[in-house]
């Protein structure tokens, strides 16, 4: 996996993690996505990604690596949930279909 995510130039998500997820406590995590954090099991592991920008989309959407490529569903399948809010920038990538 990591050779095809090297040619791919996907980062890998270990060195991608530590360099840019910073743990969260649940109350912070709420704080900031009541929404989405509300639904996570209450054992969950929070984190924060300092390349969101201010308005909360990913400023490293084309190289982003494979564990944000898989948010919010990275280990279960996929299922609707509906957004709190609609221009959040969390896009589906679809067959076909250019995010």
């Amino acid at each position: 996996m990591a050779a095809l995510t090297r040619v791919l130039g996907i980062p890998s998500d270990h060195v991608f993690a530590a360099e840019h997820w910073h743990p969260l406590t649940r109350a912070e995590a709420m704080r900031l996505n009541p929404f989405y954090t509300g639904r996570l099991k209450p054992d969950a592991h929070l984190y924060t990604c300092d390349r969101l920008g201010a308005d909360g989309r990913c400023t490293a959407y084309e190289e982003r690596p494979l564990v944000c490529r898989g948010y919010p569903w990275y280990d279960q399948p996929p299922r609707d949930m509906a957004l709190a809010d609609a221009e959040c920038g969390y896009l589906v990538d679809l067959p076909g279909r250019r995010a």
